[in-house]
């Protein structure tokens, strides 16, 4: 988290210092677009070890408690529909048809959350929502790159960090001091836009994919080992995620 900020305010002073040489370029290299989707909007947490409690009971001096291990965590958003703004500014202009670019497209997610569709049970925030706030750098090709552009479609390239937050709102049991804190994250992003015009306005049609290092576990959310298809002890892979197509529409074209 903290290099993300590091590199969001390193860019921004950059983009600061370029926006106020004149109004004019400012007017001529900012763009706001309004982004949705629907039913494809998928997100998952990285997996991480949490000393909670497996459900189990165990005999400790005669008395019955709750046991407590180390046991995976892993959370899962699927929002039904998302939406946001996406402030960009063209940093560097190549010719009318080509720009690099400075965006941010961000997201509020409407979805449940809860644990992964997995073979293996894992721990999870139980909640309702999320936000994603990606930085990219782009290359735009084409229509919608700059504001001279007369091209009929266009192409976008990007790659950047994006931070989640999944669960804004905790239907699990927060009060009780055992339950795993809810922590954001941030996964590297490549996102593939596709330009053409609808009416009067360019649109775009976006296709996101993220991904986090993998890790490996052993054990379920019960504190039982993993078995294979044979009854042998395994391992299973966890990973941070997000996937998203959606689409774009230029408001200040």
């Amino acid at each position: 988290m903290r290099k993300f900020i590091a590199i969001l305010s390193l860019i921004g002073v950059s983009t600061l210092g370029a926006v106020a040489q004149s109004d004019n370029d400012y007017n001529e290299n900012f763009f706001l677009s309004f982004h949705s989707t629907a039913y494809f909007d998928f997100i998952w947490s990285p997996l991480r070890m949490e000393y909670a409690p497996t459900g189990n009971i165990v005999i400790v001096d005669g008395q019955e408690v709750q046991e407590f291990r180390e046991i995976p965590y892993q959370s899962f958003a699927y929002n039904v529909f998302s939406f946001g703004l996406e402030p960009r500014y063209n940093v560097r202009t190549l010719d009318e048809n080509t720009a690099i670019a400075v965006s941010s497209p961000i997201s509020i997610g409407l979805g449940q959350v809860g644990p992964p569709p997995s073979e293996v049970a894992v721990g999870s925030v139980e909640g309702f929502g999320s936000i994603q706030i990606p930085l990219y750098a782009k290359l735009y090709v084409g229509s919608g790159s700059t504001y001279e552009s007369e091209k009929d479609y266009g192409v976008s390239l990007g790659v950047g960090l994006e931070y989640n937050k999944l669960g804004l709102i905790r239907l699990d049991n927060t009060s009780d001091p055992a339950t795993p804190e809810n922590k954001g994250f941030v996964v590297p992003v490549a996102s593939l836009g596709f330009h053409f015009w609808r009416g009067m306005n360019p649109v775009e049609i976006n296709i996101k994919y993220g991904q986090g290092r993998p890790t490996e576990y052993s054990i379920d959310r019960y504190g039982d080992p993993i078995l294979s298809s044979n009854g042998l002890f395994t391992k299973a892979i966890g990973k941070s995620r997000s996937i998203k197509i959606g689409v774009s529409y230029l408001l200040n074209y």
